[in-house]
C-alpha cells in the first residue's frame, strides 16, 4: 500500500471538491462550516476540537464505569451511534460507504487497527492504574511522527520534536504515574501487572499511530473523513458485541442511557474532527496538538469530579499548554 502524498489530478480534484462542499443549504451554518473546515487555522482547530469532545466523552465514560457500566457495553454503545450517524451522513451526501476503490484497502485496515488500538488501551486501563495508562498512551505522538517520517516522508522538525517533549513531560507532572512518584512498595505489589499493561498500552500506542497515519494517506486522497469514521465504527461494533457476552450486560437506567447516548455523540464529534485535522495537517504536528487533550480532561476534573489539583499538576497543565500553542503557532512545513 502507497501512503506517500499523492499528486495525481484525480486526487486533487476530490480535494477541491471536498474543501467547497456546502452541506448544510444554510448561510450561517455552511459559513461556519467553512470556517471550521477550511479556514486558516483548520487544521489545529480541528484537532483542538477534538480533543475537547474526547476529553468530554472520557468524563462521561469515567461517571458510566463508577456505576458498573461493563467497558463493552459503553464501546458498543460509543460506536453503534457513531456508524448510525456516520452513515447517515454518508447516505444523505450519496458518497459509498466504503469510500472509493481507490482507498478502500487502506479504510479496512485502519477500521481493524483502531478496534484493536481502542481494545489493547482499554485493556491496559484494567491492568494499570489510569494516569499510567493515560501517560503511556501519550507516547503516540512519538510513534506517529516515526511513522510518518518513514511512511509519508513528512519531516519532524524541530519545532514538533521540542513541544513534543516537553508536552510529555506536562503529562507526568499532571497524572504523576505510580511507577515514578510512589514508593517502591507500591510498584512491587503491581509488577506483574505492570509489566503486561505496560505491554498492552504500547501495543495500543503503536497501532494507534499507525491508525493515525492511515488516516492521514486516505484523506490526502480526497476521502471524506466520515468514511473513516464509518468504517472504523462499523467493524468495533459488532467486535465490542462479541466481548460483551463475555462481560455480561448490565440494563442501564434513563440517565445512564442519556449518558451512553452523549458518549457516542461526543465520540462521533471528536472522530470527525481528528479525521479533518490529521487530513490538513502533518501528522507529527497534529498528534502533537493532542496534548491539549490531557489539559482540558485535567480541568474537567477539578470542576466535576472534585478533584484536587498538586501544584505539580499545576505546573504539568501550564507546560502542556505552553507547548500546544508553540507547536501550533508554527509555520508548516
Amino acid at each position: 500500500m502507497d501512503l506517500e502524498n499523492p499528486t495525481s489530478a484525480e486526487y486533487r480534484k476530490d480535494l477541491e471538491s471536498l474543501e467547497t462542499a456546502k452541506p448544510y443549504g444554510i448561510k450561517w451554518l455552511d459559513k461556519l462550516y467553512q470556517k471550521i473546515w477550511n479556514g486558516k487555522h483548520a487544521g489545529v482547530l480541528c484537532m483542538v476540537l477534538s480533543s475537547a469532545a474526547y476529553s468530554i466523552m472520557g468524563l462521561l465514560v469515567k461517571v458510566l464505569a463508577g456505576r458498573a457500566i461493563p467497558s463493552s457495553q459503553i464501546v458498543m454503545a460509543r460506536c453503534g451511534i457513531i456508524s448510525i450517524l456516520s452513515g447517515l451522513g454518508l447516505q444523505h451526501m450519496k458518497y459509498p460507504l466504503l469510500g472509493s476503490k481507490k482507498v478502500r484497502k487502506l479504510i479496512i485496515v485502519r477500521a481493524i487497527l483502531g478496534f484493536f488500538s481502542l481494545s489493547t488501551y482499554f485493556y491496559s486501563i484494567q491492568l494499570l492504574a489510569l494516569r499510567d495508562a493515560t501517560v503511556l498512551n501519550f507516547t503516540m505522538p512519538v510513534f506517529t511522527a516515526i511513522l510518518a517520517t518513514c511512511f509519508l516522508k513528512e519531516r519532524w522538525g524541530g519545532a514538533e520534536m521540542t513541544g513534543t517533549l516537553f508536552s510529555f513531560i506536562g503529562v507526568l507532572l499532571v497524572v504523576q504515574p505510580e511507577v515514578l512518584f510512589s514508593g517502591s512498595e507500591v510498584v512491587e505489589q503491581r509488577k506483574n501487572n505492570t509489566l503486561i499493561g505496560t505491554i498492552m498500552a504500547m501495543i495500543g500506542a503503536s497501532t494507534g499511530a499507525l491508525s493515525y497515519i492511515i488516516v492521514r494517506a486516505i484523506g490526502q486522497r480526497g476521502e471524506h473523513p466520515m468514511v473513516s469514521v464509518f468504517t472504523y465504527a462499523a467493524f468495533s461494533t459488532p467486535m465490542a458485541g462479541i466481548c460483551l457476552l463475555i462481560q455480561g450486560v448490565k440494563i442501564p437506567s434513563m440517565g445512564e442511557l442519556i449518558a451512553l447516548g452523549f458518549v457516542g455523540l461526543t465520540a462521533y464529534m471528536a472522530q470527525i474532527f481528528l479525521t479533518r485535522g490529521l487530513q490538513l495537517e502533518k501528522a507529527s504536528r497534529a498528534t502533537s496538538i493532542q496534548y491539549v487533550k490531557v489539559l482540558i480532561t485535567y480541568f474537567l476534573g477539578v470542576l466535576f469530579l472534585g478533584e484536587i489539583p498538586s501544584i505539580m499538576g499545576v505546573g504539568g497543565a501550564v507546560l502542556i499548554a505552553f507547548s500546544s500553542v508553540f507547536i501550533s503557532s508554527r509555520d508548516q512545513r
